[in-house]
């Protein structure tokens, strides 16, 4: 089985281009996702690790890729990972790349000191209290 499935936010915008393939043009898109891993070390300490992951998506996978994200944008990936391999400067050179298969755009979240309430309700005025009618007194 070869399958992967990670979340994490685009490093730059997604580069996407038209290829032909068996004489059929398509579009491809190639990005790279910072995938954070957030741990405690031995001593208590908080720490944080980055793994940047180079992914390519086809058709119309990539066409949706490079319409909706943009550096920055959060996204859930499934895929498998590909060998490539390429010869420069006479040495012999390789990396890994996931081939995406599904993916989810993801919401951000609002920054930190933002609450859902301030969110959703822009700044109202308060409203003036309503004048209470008088009432009889009978004596």
């Amino acid at each position: 089985m070869n399958k992967v499935i990670f979340n994490g936010n685009l490093t730059r915008d997604p580069d996407v281009r038209v290829v032909t393939v068996n004489g059929k043009k398509t579009s491809v898109v190639n990005f790279t996702v910072a995938v954070s891993r957030h741990f405690k070390k031995a001593s208590g300490e908080k720490d944080k690790d980055v793994t940047f992951v180079s992914c390519e998506a086809w058709d119309t996978g990539a066409e949706t890729i490079g319409k909706y994200l943009s550096k920055g944008s959060p996204i859930l990936v499934e895929g498998s990972l590909k060998t490539e391999s390429w010869e420069q400067e006479g040495q012999k050179r390789s990396r890994l790349k996931v081939r995406v298969l599904t993916f989810e755009i993801l919401n951000r979240r609002p920054p930190q000191n933002e609450t859902t309430k301030d969110k959703e309700e822009p700044d109202k005025e308060p409203e003036p209290e309503k004048e209470k009618p008088k009432e009889d007194v009978p004596f």
